[in-house]
């Protein structure tokens, strides 16, 4: 990145002097959102920035990859200086990679949207590339320069990249800064290929495998990944995005579901340990089971706290969500008994007083304080005056202290358009402060099927808060006041 400042700069600095970082109102929760207007004429927010997640660097320079309204695309990586976005292209690097690129298949955060950065500022991001003829290929995008040119490694299993129009889940994660993982280097990386149907709406039969890039100089080398499982559910990445693995030093902990043949038992969710320097999974531990069975919402998240403690929720669809934690810093050996994280918030015949809890697509990450935050989307029935008690899903907030009970769910945002399906394909994040940001959509089914993959991201939004509680429009200046 070049040092010279340019004179929007210069009055950007000179005006922070004068005035002090300009602070955003907390918004009054929930925000009801329109799908018919844009968010400027509803709410006057119109940011400079590309509205997706940001990583943050050693010192909290935000980064954001970019994005439009297609769940496909993206071109280049902004980034912060000085007060003003700097876009570095991503498209350079795949074109000279592959002379026959032809764009991307679900990396308008479908089914990958993150910059992820190891301790020495190295930049990394994962792609799904299709080319001229109608292949694929999976790629790991990496950068020396603090992100301002980016070189290619390709990835296992990229010509097997499964596509379903809608439901183009993708086949290769990575796992991000969730608050106190170490990310020392390359992150450790997911790929998985379909091999057999499955039965079930949502379910199929995959080989799950995992594999630790490294370099040789200034070299990315992908080594031969390593088989964890021929009976992988598959992982939904659209929507929640929870990192599938925590790194802490030698070894690295990651979380998965299988298929089953007992599907109302639920899905079988697994913890497994990676050891960084033989390259092999060495310890695995069933945790329990999500609902419903065979269904791959039921996606889990892990992250680690301060202490090394290993916390764990499991995915749900419509489900309560479970939450366990390990015993012992850095050992899967013994877990606390699963428990339901939310037993609120839809009435109907069946339920008590209070209803019971419906959640889906799991967020997840742990502050500076050791508190765990998620958000999901909350199906809600008969529990408020919106829509006359019909169902309805809201964006919700819960959070857990260190040592204390799960908060109830804050409702964050609401569609004001109607009680009809609702996805908000939400993504959050933590920076190096342990402020969270919380990446958004609000998505209904109006466009016909074959548009909905080029206009799903339309309302897009990028939220902050500093304590989970409080919630704002995150501005340029929010970004810049955070910088350590």
């Amino acid at each position: 990145m070049g040092k010279e400042l340019t004179l929007p700069a210069l009055a950007f600095i000179l005006l922070t002097l004068l005035t002090g970082p300009a602070q955003a109102a907390p918004l009054t929760l929930p925000l009801s959102v329109s799908t018919q207007s844009t968010l400027a004429d509803q709410f006057g927010y119109a940011p400079d920035y590309t509205r997706n997640v940001p990583a943050f660097d050693s010192v909290n320079r935000p980064f954001i990859r970019s994005r439009t309204a297609s769940q496909h695309d993206t071109s280049f990586v902004d980034s912060l200086d000085s007060g003003v976005w700097v876009k570095s292209s991503l498209v350079s690097a795949l074109v000279a990679a592959y002379p026959d690129f032809a764009g991307m298949l679900g990396a308008g955060g479908y089914a990958s949207d993150r910059i992820v950065f190891d301790a020495q500022d190295r930049a990394y991001t994962v792609l799904t590339v299709r080319l001229e003829e109608g292949e694929f290929r999976n790629v790991l995008l990496y950068s020396l320069d603090h992100g301002a040119t980016w070189s290619v490694a390709e990835l296992p299993f990229g010509g097997e990249q499964p596509y379903y129009d809608n439901r183009d889940l993708g086949n290769v994660a990575m796992e991000y800064f969730t608050g106190h993982n170490e990310i020392s280097g390359p992150p450790f990386i997911a790929v998985w290929r379909e091999i057999a149907d499955w039965p079930g709406n949502w379910a199929s039969r995959n080989e799950l495998w995992v594999v630790q890039p490294y370099f040789e100089g200034d070299r990315l080398v992908v080594p031969q990944p390593t088989l964890v499982t021929d009976r992988f559910l598959g992982m939904v990445q659209c929507s929640g995005g929870a990192s599938f693995a925590a790194t802490l030093g030698g070894q690295t902990f990651f979380v998965w579901t299988q298929i089953t043949s007992l599907p109302k038992r639920g899905t079988p969710t697994y913890v497994g340990v990676y050891d960084r320097a033989t390259g092999t999974v060495t310890a695995r531990r069933r945790l329990g089971y999500a609902l419903p069975g065979n269904d791959v919402h039921d996606t889990p998240g892990i992250c680690a706290d301060s202490q090394g403690v290993l916390h764990v929720l499991s995915g749900a669809h419509g489900r309560p969500m479970l939450y366990q934690h390990s015993l012992a810093p850095r050992d899967i050996a013994a877990w606390s008994l699963p428990e339901p994280v939310l037993t609120s918030g839809y009435v109907w015949k069946g339920s008590d007083i209070d209803g019971e809890g419906r959640q889906t697509y799991l967020s997840l990450v742990c502050d500076a304080n050791d508190t765990l935050h998620i958000v999901f989307r909350q199906t809600r029935r008969n529990v408020d005056e919106l829509y006359w008690g019909s169902k309805y899903y809201s964006l919700a907030h819960m959070s857990k202290p260190a040592d204390g009970p799960w908060s109830p769910a804050q409702q964050l945002i609401v569609a004001a358009d109607g009680p009809g399906y609702v996805n908000y394909y939400q993504k959050l994040a933590v920076d190096r402060r342990g402020q969270l940001y919380l990446s958004l959509n609000v998505f209904r089914r109006t466009d016909p099927v074959w548009m909905r993959p080029y206009r799903r991201f339309r309302q897009r939004m990028v939220l902050h808060s500093t304590d989970g509680l409080n919630w704002d429009f995150a501005t340029t200046e929010t970004f810049q006041a955070g910088l350590l």
